[in-house]
């Protein structure tokens, strides 16, 4: 059965003759790490945009390189049994999602595969120890946090494959309280007189807070216009206005995540917190057991941003340091560390790899980190140095998860575990706990 062309989403096809002959028949293999799915077509390697596993398409090439091409779908003749139908009405304009049309499941399991492919690609290691993917939560409206981009009075996200903006009125992904507050979002930016570049909605307690990245300092009039909206409407918590070096704070703009039971993380809203809170849980969970570590074991915890991972451990009797280069974040850390009384937490502002190699290379009996997408590269000869038993690597990115655990296994340790936590739902992104230890 041919689905509808209508029925397939593909980015950037505005304009383009939908009908034009196609040039390929693909039966569709897997998802990868990125938008598309793999299929052959004889020895050529063909990557598919907004494919599921056991598809068989109809397609057109629209790009080659050296090695594989890309190419649109152009109809499904037969669907794989992964494939669903997508409730967002954005989906394939939209590239905040790249995996609506394939089911949560399905998703899980590519997750899973895509890191044991990378660790084997890039890592070096073949047999890869990689556990099942953990749901961790809901598929839907499951994000506590979205940043719009904006331009003008519009606010959206950017549409798949491009820095075109694809304005947005609803998101299957965000929490309730952040899809109500889109239109008040709206006219917040229409309001102010700064440039705004970005817009960020994030779940607060008994409403949300808004924060805005400006091109330009946020002037008087911005502060003013803010308070009215503020006295608008009385769900909106706070905002903070951001711009050239400026950092105003308007009403209460302070978050609440709850990490574990009876712990709870609250932190300004412009500082970084896991964007959905069930997940984060779990790879709480998953941390401390992987860690193992007993009372009074010494632990550096580097990009420790407001404490996800340290005050866990510090919880539970370790001595943890906590380096983090944001500031605002080390200070949110060491008042969460003050008003929960979790004395065995120490927080250090400054570079990660900086602080390394300027500090004291004495022993550990453990290092946590959980960098940014680039990974760890600076970082891991400082690691190295402390000799810790144990490493959790806490990564949003396989790739750089898998060099990084190449270069540490290269220095004497070995990968013991992997395990994929699903996060990002409905889209390729996939979060890893990986735990080496010495050999």
């Amino acid at each position: 059965m041919v689905a509808p062309l209508a029925a397939i989403p593909r980015p950037g096809d505005h304009g383009r003759v939908r009908d034009a002959p196609a040039a390929l028949e693909l039966e569709i293999e897997r998802l990868t790490f990125g938008p598309d799915a793999l299929a052959h077509d004889g020895g050529q390697v063909v990557f598919v945009a907004h494919a599921a596993p056991g598809d068989r398409v109809r397609a057109r090439v629209v790009e080659r390189r050296r090695g594989y091409v890309r190419a649109e779908t152009v109809a499904v003749d037969r669907a794989g049994p992964a494939r669903v139908v997508p409730p967002c009405p954005a989906f394939g304009r939209c590239g905040g999602c790249q995996w609506q049309h394939v089911d949560v499941a399905a998703q899980r399991d590519a997750k899973a595969a895509i890191v044991a492919e990378q660790l084997a690609r890039l890592g070096g290691l073949r047999d890869a120890p990689v556990r099942p993917t953990i749901a961790g939560g809901p598929a839907w409206a499951y994000r506590s946090r979205i940043t719009l981009v904006a331009e003008g009075r519009r606010l959206g996200f950017h549409a798949a494959a491009s820095h075109r903006l694809e304005p947005i009125e609803t998101c299957a992904i965000a929490a309730t309280p952040l899809e109500a507050h889109l239109p008040i979002a709206r006219t917040w930016v229409a309001r102010l007189r700064a440039t705004v570049l970005r817009v960020t909605l994030v779940v607060a307690p008994g409403g949300v807070v808004l924060a805005a990245t400006t091109r330009g300092r946020p002037g008087p009039a911005d502060v003013t216009d803010t308070e009215t909206l503020l006295a608008a409407h009385a769900t909106v918590r706070g905002a903070i206005l951001s711009g050239a070096g400026a950092r105003v704070v308007v009403g209460d703009a302070t978050v609440r995540q709850e990490i574990e039971s009876g712990l709870a993380l609250e932190v300004p809203a412009d500082v970084f917190t896991q964007v959905n809170s069930e997940a984060n849980q779990a790879l709480v969970r998953t941390v401390v057991d992987a860690g193992g570590f007993e009372a009074g074991a010494r632990v550096l915890d580097l990009y420790c941003g407001a404490g996800n991972l340290s005050l866990p451990l510090a919880r539970r009797g370790a001595d943890v340091t906590g380096i983090e280069r944001s500031p605002v974040a080390i200070h949110a850390a060491q008042a969460n560390a003050a008003r929960l009384g979790v004395a065995r937490a120490r927080f250090v502002a400054g570079d990660v790899a900086a602080a390394l190699a300027s500090g004291d290379a004495a022993p550990v009996d453990g290092v946590v980190l959980d960098p940014p997408r680039t990974g760890a590269a600076a970082a891991i000869d400082g690691i190295v140095a402390r000799r810790p038993p144990r490493i959790v690597y806490v990564s949003c990115d396989p790739a750089t998860l898998a060099r990084d655990v190449r270069a540490l296994v290269a220095r004497g340790y070995a990968l013991h575990l992997a395990q994929p936590i699903d996060l990002f739902p409905q889209t390729y992104h996939v979060e890893t706990v990986a735990l080496l230890g010495l050999t």
